[in-house]
């Protein structure tokens, strides 16, 4: 049968292996004394075409390797930007680049080489070089608005913000288009001209209402310009349109919780766990539960994690111990090992519900079994304070003072070390000099904390200052005005001043604070009422 009967009824069926699968058959009509396998081989070999096409035939299909053997037998400039852009795609630059200087000095495919090689050094991170060759071709194809775009995008990357905006307008003269415009943008907001970016996604939006990236960056610029209510309308705008894009109710429920405004972060974040089941977005939603006390809903949502994983035990922990849950909570934490990612955290919240449990011996057995766990790596110096201070409660001040000591051999400026070592020092009127030097330094560091402003209060009213003394204890009052020491030190500055009823009114506010009030405030209390 001829070769048009043979295959005639294959061509029909428009396959492209039957197209390759005729080819060989032409091939194998030839001599009977040859194998048709190495007459096929011998005669693809001679015909440049016929490499081509199987060349092309295997490219298409992805089978990289194959399609380069095909190439790399033809010498011409069609199968050297043939190698050189295969040689882009699987990330072999280095041969990419020799191919397409192969190109360059024949002068055959200049143009398209040049793009390529574009593209190899933007994908480098050699921008200067890509910049470069870009503009080569800017020059020779000045009405090609894509490469244009191509330059100015390359020189947003270089920080060139006013280079690109001087393209970018350049293509704007010639009627507005949606990508120019949002590249403006970009452009804009690069050289911080706020006003310019907003202009710009504004236009982007009325050109193509339904551009999600438009609206997510004017939102973001509103915000950045402190325009919380018109970033919020924006956000709103887009999900009119679409009520179920994700990243516009992220955005939105993040400007919620940097505007404190939680429970409407709650509603955004509950939409979106509606829509997925990502760990992330349910642990967020439970963190805002548990920071807005909703406890109940914090477990549910917590329970919803398919995989759950020891941040997970963590906030179990957090909600069951505000729930009074105390055991589900020690249970919880009980996964959670010192040398866990959340070691330190745990370790904190076990001691914490420990001491509200009255188990107070426990609560130093495990701030101490953290302790030598972390302090050795310098790390977790939240239990070191803690421990400081679970000591001197327990009337151990000695042993409290030593580890506050050894903070601060890591940490000479360690603030909270700091405070501690100078009240006790105040405290005892021991090293007073001393004491003032080290609670100065914590409270240059931390001018608001109440506790340090206590702490210089207490000092000063050592060193008999009590006028001084009772400006830093008024204002430490104003700040924390729940802390049983701090009422029963200003009632001490105020009778030291003669003001015996004003005296008596923080004496018996620190009473009434105190879970136990010592012996020591009660006869204060008892002096002043006789």
């Amino acid at each position: 049968m001829p070769l048009s009967g043979r295959c005639l009824p294959l061509l029909k069926a428009g396959k492209a292996k039957i197209l390759i699968a005729c080819l060989a058959l032409t091939l194998v009509a030839g001599c009977a004394h040859v194998s048709p396998r190495e007459e096929a081989e011998t005669a693809v070999k001679k015909d440049p075409r016929l490499l081509a096409m199987l060349a092309r035939y295997e490219e298409n299909q992805g089978n990289w390797d194959r399609a380069s053997q095909f190439y790399a037998s033809i010498d011409d400039p069609f199968a050297w930007f043939a190698l050189a852009r295969i040689s882009f795609i699987v990330n072999r630059p280095d041969n990419a680049l020799d191919y397409i200087d192969r190109l360059i000095e024949s002068g055959a495919f200049v143009d398209e080489a040049l793009e390529l090689r574009t593209k190899i050094y933007a994908r480098k991170g050699d921008w200067h070089q890509a910049i470069e060759d870009t503009e080569t071709l800017v020059e020779r194809y000045p009405d090609n608005t894509q490469l244009k775009l191509f330059l100015a995008n390359l020189r947003i990357i270089i920080s060139d913000f006013t280079g690109a905006q001087e393209i970018l307008r350049g293509l704007l003269v010639n009627g507005e288009d949606t990508m120019v415009l949002y590249t403006l943008s970009k452009a804009c907001l690069g050289n911080k001209d706020l006003a310019c970016a907003k202009d710009a996604l504004r236009r982007v939006i009325e050109l193509k209402p339904r551009f999600a990236p438009a609206y997510l960056e004017l939102g973001r610029t509103h915000e950045l310009l402190g325009e919380s209510d018109e970033a919020e309308s924006v956000y709103r705008q887009y999900l009119e349109l679409e009520p179920d894009a994700m990243e516009a109710l992220l955005v939105l429920s993040d400007l919620y919780i940097s505007t404190n405004r939680y429970d409407d972060a709650i509603e955004q974040m509950e939409k979106l766990r509606r829509l997925s089941d990502d760990p992330q977005i349910i642990r967020k939603l439970a963190l805002l539960q548990l920071q807005e006390g909703r406890y109940e809903d914090a477990l549910t949502s917590i329970a919803s994690i398919r995989e759950a994983g020891i941040e997970d035990s963590y906030y179990l922990a957090i909600a069951y111990a505000k729930l009074g849950r105390f055991q589900e909570a020690l249970a919880e934490l009980s996964r959670i090992t010192f040398t866990s990612r959340l070691g330190c955290e745990a370790a904190m919240l076990r001691s914490s519900i420990l001491k509200d449990l009255g188990r107070h011996d426990e609560v130093i057995d495990e701030l101490s079994s953290a302790w030598d766990h972390f302090s050795p790596k310098g790390g977790c110096n939240e239990v070191g304070y803690q421990l400081a201070t679970e000591f001197d409660a327990a009337g151990r001040r000695e042993e409290g003072l030593e580890i506050a000591l050894k903070l601060l051999e890591s940490n000479p400026h360690d603030p909270v070390a700091l405070n501690f070592v100078g009240y006790i020092w105040a405290d005892e009127a021991a090293n007073l000099d001393r004491a003032f030097e080290m609670i100065s330094e914590a409270l240059k560091q931390r001018p608001e904390d109440p506790y340090i402003l206590d702490s210089m209060a207490w000092v000063l009213y050592r060193q008999n200052k009590p006028k001084e003394a009772l400006a830093f204890l008024q204002k430490a009052v104003e700040k924390l005005d729940n802390d049983p020491t701090i009422h029963e030190h200003l009632g001490d500055v105020l009778l030291s001043l003669g003001k015996r009823d004003k005296a008596l009114d923080h004496y018996l506010k620190a009473s009434a604070l105190s879970k136990n009030a010592s012996d020591g405030l009660k006869e204060k209390i008892n002096d002043l009422l006789d």
